[in-house]
């Protein structure tokens, strides 16, 4: 039934100058509108849509305009589905959602959701004016510039956060801190501003610890990944960190290229759909994996895609698992082109972990459970965690290795 032309996973808008156009990681399959036959009953629920159009064209107080009343029913469908994750593309929307997120937007640089109803910020993205604003993964949106965001549609809420650069956005932020607790309510004015996002950087942490941080999952950052990692090898690096903290996923080919960077063979994914169909994407054997000590920092901002390569890494015994609980997103949309040049993004797969795992709602627990504290930005609390284990594999390497006396 799918034509597959290309695939994305995770759940999110990045808040840029093409703001509405923000939808990152969902599996995107070409799908024919017509595939499947009406039922014998549908003419008829038809004819009733019909005659109800009708009735409120000819009598409702004031004019309408066909268009909105068609959308306004397509919606409505969709919404009574109570999936966050399904939506109607206006044909805008689509070709927005096809652009790619590379060089510079205008924004203020958060990852937000519709969580349980509530906009909810997935991740800031680090170096923008949502991070430096101290937006954390988790708070919920609840005002835009005093406008309530109950009931608000992402894309809606989205046009309001959008702007051009210099220009401030209020944002009135809940953040639960104790679960006993009222959320703290905090409000936060902050300046748009032109954002270029990183999506790969590595360094040399410490003598032998290589670091590579992904910020999602956008074109070529697999090949990226690669390039980093012979990068480090040639500064010597014995043991590596990926951090995927905050990262809110992205393309899932890319992902697979990454995970085949650290994974030596075996699956990555199980992609399971509602007729019982499975398809199990495999690493790629055209990759050489790094057979050093390996590392993958996660927090509650890392969804999707970043969730796979965690999961993964997991379940093949391929490496450590550290950090905080992940977002847990486990369902894989669909996008169908229309004839009208909009489409149809549709909940129609899950994904499990290669051991048949699904996080969705629960996300990934770690191997090494570490807090980071937010406020203190000299301290990184996970990454030194992270430094500390990996010195100590280095060193029963170096033990192992040395001849017997």
């Amino acid at each position: 039934m799918f034509k597959r032309w290309g695939k994305l996973v995770g759940i999110v808008t990045l808040i840029t100058l093409i703001l509405g156009a923000g939808v990152l990681g969902f599996f995107i399959r070409g799908v024919q509108a017509d595939d499947y036959l009406l039922a014998e009953e549908m003419p008829q629920k038809f004819k009733i849509f019909e005659n109800v159009l009708t009735i409120v064209q000819r009598y409702y107080v004031k004019e309408v305009e066909l268009d909105k009343l068609l959308t306004g029913a397509i919606k409505g469908m969709l919404n009574s589905l109570e999936d966050p994750y399904t939506r109607y593309l206006s044909k805008e929307d689509y070709e927005d959602m096809q652009m790619n997120f590379e060089g510079e937007f205008g924004g203020i640089g958060i990852v937000v959701t519709m969580r349980h109803e509530e906009l909810t910020i997935v991740s800031p993205i680090e170096g923008t004016p949502g991070s430096k604003a101290d937006l954390q993964a988790g708070d919920i949106i609840t005002q835009i510039d005093g406008e309530s965001t109950e009931g608000m549609t992402i894309k809606k809420a989205v046009s309001l956060m959008k702007g051009e650069p210099g220009t401030e956005v209020i944002l009135t932020i809940e953040r639960e801190k104790d679960e006993e607790k009222e959320p703290e309510v905090i409000e936060v004015s902050i300046t748009r501003a032109m954002i270029e996002v990183p999506y790969v950087e590595s360094e040399i942490k410490e003598e032998g610890i290589g670091y590579i941080r992904i910020a999602q999952f956008a074109e070529e950052v697999g090949a990226d990944v690669q390039q980093e990692l012979k990068k480090l090898e040639e500064q010597n690096a014995e043991a590596v960190i990926l951090d995927l903290r905050n990262n809110p996923g992205g393309m899932l080919k890319e992902a697979v290229k990454v995970a085949s960077s650290f994974i030596p063979n075996g699956p990555v994914v199980h992609i399971k759909e509602r007729n019982g169909e499975q398809e199990t994407l495999l690493v790629s054997s055209e990759i050489k994996p790094s057979e050093h000590p390996l590392v993958v920092l996660v927090n509650e901002g890392s969804a999707s895609a970043s969730e796979i390569i965690a999961g993964a890494v997991q379940d093949t015994d391929n490496g450590v698992v550290m950090g905080n609980q992940t977002f847990g997103k486990g369902v894989v949309q669909s996008v169908i082109p229309l004839d009208d040049g909009s489409a149809l993004k549709l909940t129609t797969a899950r994904y499990y972990t290669p051991d048949e795992r699904y996080i969705n709602e629960t996300g990934i627990e770690p191997d090494i459970k570490v807090e980071y504290d937010p406020d203190d930005t000299e301290q990184d609390e996970q990454l030194q965690r992270a430094i500390k284990y990996l010195k100590k594999k280095i060193k029963e390497q170096q033990e192992e290795l040395k001849p017997a006396s």
